[in-house]
């Protein structure tokens, strides 16, 4: 049998002296930067759960995690502290994985705002000085790059402020974009439906594409809106007329099967919602074709797993 792992010597006294809040105490006055501690507040020093870290690492990380008020009003610093007695050229990338995972913890704690994290490394070992950079961007192929990307604001596609007519001109992602632009302007559709035509009749789009955004649509629209905009559709987008009468004439079956049968408000509510699961179906089919993971359609669709292991 394999002998259990204990901790290492140098884990045990660095934790020892690191989980006494006095010692932590002196520890960050003496070596934290100048503008972070003038914002803790020392007197709420606590150590705090640090059960994030990964378990795999445990054996030779100390995980040493506390907690400080701010010295401006009311919010968290986080002070994470590991130490190394061998080099590790990604650490820099592990400690701010760690700091993420603490303000996660503290998300999930109920708090709307996200904390600071002072990730902190202590090190000694045999090769002097640290070898390795501090700054965790370093730590990527393209250092240059993801400093760029991760320091700055990310990429935005704000689909309500795009012009139509730019939106028309994107090629295979146009319908898409189009579609859910105007979600909620169900008496505007009228003017959305030629643009749709528009962008399908460029021929970017294939017959899966297409079943996908009627999926959406009957979704998203209620069933006389749904049924305006496919006879739109189908008589402005010509090439696709086919494919477009075809899968909503599917979805309104199934829909109106159940109404049938039931009758009154009730029947046709179920029916509806019969009919929203078929097109969850249908998109799920051709998603399950294009090698989507099962996590993703479960969330794209609403789905369970086993709806999709039927699937398959």
């Amino acid at each position: 049998m394999k002998p259990k792992q204990t901790p290492t010597a140098h884990d045990a006294a660095f934790k020892g002296f690191m989980t006494q809040v006095d010692s932590a105490k002196d520890f960050f006055e003496i070596h934290l930067p100048e503008h972070i501690k003038a914002l803790c507040d020392f007197s709420t020093l606590s150590l705090t759960n640090s059960s994030f870290i990964d378990k795999q690492l445990r054996s030779r990380l100390s995980d040493v995690l506390y907690s400080v008020q701010t010295t401006e009003g009311e919010g968290y610093i986080y002070l994470l502290v590991e130490h190394q007695s061998t080099p590790d050229k990604l650490m820099a990338w592990r400690l701010m994985h760690y700091a993420f995972l603490a303000m996660n913890q503290h998300l999930q704690q109920g708090h709307k705002t996200l904390p600071l994290v002072v990730p902190v490394l202590f090190y000694h070992g045999g090769r002097s000085p640290y070898p390795y950079s501090q700054l965790w961007t370093d730590c990527f192929a393209l250092p240059d790059i993801a400093n760029e990307l991760y320091t700055q604001p990310f990429p935005l596609v704000d689909v309500t402020v795009i012009d139509d007519n730019e939106l028309v001109n994107h090629r295979k992602v146009a319908v898409m974009e189009l579609a859910m632009k105007h979600k909620y302007l169900r008496d505007e559709f009228d003017k959305v439906i030629p643009l749709l035509a528009q962008a399908l009749n460029q021929q970017y789009n294939s017959d899966i594409d297409i079943v996908t955004i009627l999926n959406y649509l009957f979704i998203a629209l209620d069933s006389p809106n749904f049924e305006h905009i496919v006879q739109q559709l189908s008589e402005q987008a010509e090439k696709h007329k086919d494919t477009i009468m075809n899968i909503a004439q599917r979805l309104q079956d199934k829909g109106e099967k159940i109404g049938w049968e039931k009758g009154h408000q009730e029947g046709r509510q179920e029916g509806r919602q019969e009919g929203m699961r078929e097109a969850q179906i249908m998109m799920a089919r051709n998603l399950l074709k294009n090698g989507v993971s099962l996590e993703l359609i479960i969330e794209s669709t609403g789905l369970s797993r086993e709806d999709l292991i039927s699937l398959q």
